[in-house]
């Protein structure tokens, strides 16, 4: 009999243990949305997560060594292309949208970060610092040798998606933009815009002219053209190309990240906060999208250190109730 009583206060804490759960945790990342806009891939403790664009329940993809970040999911809805660090170096990685066998298409000892597909969903638009601090490339979905977009045009092209109608690759090419993205209000010659070059044609057309940071483009099926400016208030806005200008859509206090439009144009999916949102373009609103992630916590080691002198880096919140430091690396 205690046998049995003990067998079963044992499942009984394997059950809960299996259904731990985090209601809208933070600190996620990289999110984007399938054609439709029914459901959104995201980054969240190194692994990809999938969840109902109105909110649910969340269910990991990926569990590899290292971390999987910047998802972008097909146009044709088949298939998620992601950076992971299987290896300890970032190379690009492709997983059917319902998981399965992953499949790795670089093997580059520099860093392959994922940008966007190209609309016919054969090749994936990365960049990498192979041959300069920061480059375009293109790699088949079958993989093969990764081509360089462009040679000699621009120094440090990234952010690349294609139209859809033109072709054009939109960019932008700035520090602003790639490595300082996390520096607001800067405001100089070094500002990142939104830029394009049409392959076929030779043009190449400046989008943006505002002297702060205009980045992170992102394009629906109809060539509407979304990114994110701080010409409002000086934090990260959603913002649209309309007759060549600039329309702010959101007046957020505090600045999103890494928006992604559906392929339809109708919803677009953010990090604000370190949660994820989701702005309606119809009803011009944004919502907090609630997520319930289950885990299952094979094995948890709790730890405790005294952090007392080893303290390296530290930052105050701006209300002035929090504070986030490193100690031991930690």
């Amino acid at each position: 009999m205690k046998k049995k009583i003990f067998s079963l206060f044992i499942g009984t804490l394997f059950s809960i243990n299996l259904m731990a759960q985090k209601n809208n945790a933070y600190f996620v990342a990289d999110p984007s949305l399938t054609p439709g806009g029914e459901v959104v891939v995201f980054s969240y403790e190194g692994d990809l997560w999938k969840v109902n664009a109105s909110g649910g329940t969340a269910y990991r993809l990926t569990a590899m060594q290292g971390n999987e970040s910047h998802a972008r999911i097909s146009p044709d809805g088949k298939w998620i292309a992601f950076t992971g660090t299987q290896d300890n170096n970032p190379n690009i990685y492709l997983i059917p949208i319902e998981g399965g066998e992953i499949k790795q298409l670089t093997f580059h000892d520099n860093n392959d970060f994922v940008d966007s597909w190209s609309w016919d969903s054969k090749y994936i638009y990365f960049t990498s610092n192979r041959y300069n601090f920061v480059s375009g490339y293109k790699i088949s979905v079958n993989g093969g040798t990764p081509a360089r977009l462009f040679e000699n045009y621009f120094n440090t092209p990234h952010h690349l998606v294609e139209h859809p109608i033109t072709k054009a690759i939109y960019f932008t090419e700035s520090w602003e933009s790639s490595i300082f993205s996390h520096r607001k209000k800067y405001k100089g010659e070094h500002n990142p815009d939104i830029k394009s070059y049409d392959f076929n044609t030779k043009r190449f057309t400046k989008h943006t002219s505002y002297k702060g940071k205009d980045f992170w483009p992102t394009i629906d099926k109809n060539g509407n053209v979304y990114f994110v400016s701080d010409e409002q208030n000086g934090e990260y806005n959603l913002a649209v190309l309309k007759d060549g200008k600039t329309e702010i859509l959101s007046s957020c206090a505090t600045s999103i990240k890494r928006p992604q439009i559906s392929a339809n144009g109708e919803k677009v999916v953010f990090v604000k906060d370190y949660q994820l949102y989701i702005y309606n373009i119809l009803s011009k609103k944004s919502e907090l999208l609630n997520i319930s992630l289950f885990q299952n916590n094979t094995l948890l080691l709790d730890q405790s250190f005294k952090v007392q002198g080893k303290i390296t880096y530290f930052d105050v919140s701006g209300d002035g109730k929090k504070i986030a430091f490193v100690s031991r690396g930690k």
